[in-house]
């Protein structure tokens, strides 16, 4: 397979310490342009990478004609006002979750992305996972009978100080930065989308952002629960629950070198394990070869529109304080 020459827009810590070291390692990737609002920082990130261009505003990476794909790291807010950029600009873009601060803006992406006629996939990488694939495998295959309900949680703790994740203009907020996932694991693992939620909040005086939040949502086969935010230990572990038993992934989104599922059954405990894998890595090389072979991608926007109508509903239901339907 060709290489796909990519850019990337933004030179956040995230790029720096985990997305573009895992470009690096990806099959069908080619680093060729890093854009900053600070040319010195683009230049700083294109010496250490070896991209071969190095722009001082994100404009210019737009305008270059050799860039075919974009990684999209910016903050929550700056997601959809980028995608739509890029789209029209003829680039495909892998956009960090969350895809939109709500619905509408959302769906107004989505109608973009379809005009322009170019790949677009948020960046949910742990569903490349051959880990959370054998998951869903063994829930198919009834390994623990009937599916029922899915339990989830993904929290730490940050510092109160100036941060994107704590600001209200930049879309912030546990349920977006970490809630996402969370809703995004339920949906795969059911296979199915939820059609009423019932969220709690806390939402912080000075910041405006919900620090802490839990959710309920309920799905044609069963339930699914989770826990967010920014004021627990680490955590981001799910279990699942079926008629005849239960499959537990400790640590599901960030696994770490060798994580693992503990399948419980009347039979007894079975561990399987998985090692050396980049969950990172194989989301950038689905996304190259997509385009390389004009295959489709695993999620498009439709499933990024679905994901963030269930989001919308858990602030609608936490605002309102009743269940609300998604949607």
């Amino acid at each position: 397979m060709r290489n796909v020459k990519w850019g990337v827009i933004g030179c956040a810590a995230f790029a720096r310490d985990t997305a573009i070291p895992a470009m690096l390692k990806a099959q069908g990737v080619e680093l060729t342009a890093i854009a900053s609002r600070d040319v010195s920082k683009a230049k700083e990130f294109a010496e250490k990478f070896g991209f071969k261009k190095a722009y001082g505003s994100y404009e210019e990476l737009l305008e270059d004609a050799e860039v075919e794909a974009v990684y999209n790291p910016l903050p929550n807010g700056m997601h959809p006002e980028w995608t739509v950029k890029l789209a029209r600009a003829g680039k495909h873009s892998l956009v960090e979750k969350p895809f939109a601060a709500n619905i509408a803006e959302a769906q107004r992406v989505q109608a973009v992305v379809a005009d322009s006629g170019v790949l677009v996939m948020e960046a949910f990488m742990w569903r490349f996972h051959p880990m959370h694939l054998r998951v869903r495998e063994l829930i198919k295959s009834g390994k623990i009978g009937t599916l029922r309900n899915v339990r989830s949680a993904f929290t730490f703790s940050i510092e109160r100080k100036p941060n994107v994740r704590l600001s209200k203009e930049l879309a912030g907020g546990g349920l977006m930065d970490v809630g996402c996932y969370c809703i995004s694991e339920a949906r795969f693992l059911f296979d199915a989308e939820p059609t009423r939620v019932y969220a709690v909040a806390d939402f912080d005086a000075e910041y405006g952002v919900d620090m802490l939040a839990s959710a309920i949502l309920e799905f044609p086969g069963g339930r699914a629960s989770f826990d967010c935010g920014f004021e627990l230990p680490f955590r981001c572990e799910y279990e699942v629950a079926g008629t005849q038993g239960s499959l537990v992934c400790p640590l599901a989104i960030l696994p770490g070198e060798n994580p693992v599922i503990h399948i419980h059954t009347s039979n007894g405990t079975e561990t399987e394990t998985f090692s050396g894998v980049n969950h990172y890595v194989l989301e950038f090389e689905h996304f190259s070869r997509a385009i390389v072979e004009g295959t489709p991608l695993a999620y498009d926007t439709r499933d990024a529109v679905l994901q963030q109508a269930v989001i919308d509903a858990c602030y609608r239901s936490a605002k309102l304080g009743q269940a609300v339907n998604v949607d």
